[in-house]
């Protein structure tokens, strides 16, 4: 397994840090629920991003050509995701709010790559659609799990972009 986590006691490089007056604006959905028919999804490019999520489209025969989970759902209970046959598995250090340099690096190089690829993030991974739907291939799904409502499929075009583009403006860390 690959490891971009940066040495122990070390803190991750942090790219983007969500403000608190962010929150509610993130958390609405940036494309449509969906519960039980994922039949949108059959035939494309699918990246997942959330434990839940990841699991349950495995289950139901979709293999996200890029996963990203970090072992928790609503930061309590782990799931275990042992299941899951990726060729390529990457960990990364992620803190709760924030990305990462590692995780984004991680997802670019897996949006790279040819290999099915699972990031296991240390910390937590919520934001970690938003490279993703930036980084991904034009007419690619992101979805990523709504808690109690169901996946956000997110279908990657110019407008999902320049949605992204605009929240990562408001996250930027000074460096």
């Amino acid at each position: 397994m690959e490891d971009m986590r940066s040495r122990s006691g070390e803190s991750p490089e942090i790219l983007y840090r969500m403000p608190d007056e962010m929150r509610k604006e993130l958390s609405e959905p940036l494309g449509p629920v969906l519960t039980d028919d994922i039949s949108l999804l059959k035939g494309n490019t699918v990246i997942s991003v959330g434990d839940v999520c990841t699991i349950t489209l495995y289950r139901r025969g979709i293999m996200p050509q890029l996963a990203v989970l970090d072992g928790k759902t609503r930061r309590s209970s782990i799931l275990d995701w042992k299941e899951l046959k990726y060729e390529r598995k990457v960990q990364v250090k992620n803190p709760q709010s924030t990305i990462s340099r590692s995780l984004w690096d991680a997802i670019e190089s897996s949006l790279k790559s040819r290999e099915k690829t699972l990031i296991i993030v240390d910390g937590e991974e919520d934001l970690a659609s938003l490279p993703c739907i930036l980084m991904a291939p034009e007419g690619s799904y992101v979805v990523y799990g709504i808690p109690d409502k169901g996946m956000c499929a997110v279908k990657v075009d110019e407008h999902a972009r320049r949605k992204v583009k605009d929240a990562l403006s408001r996250m930027k860390t000074e460096a």
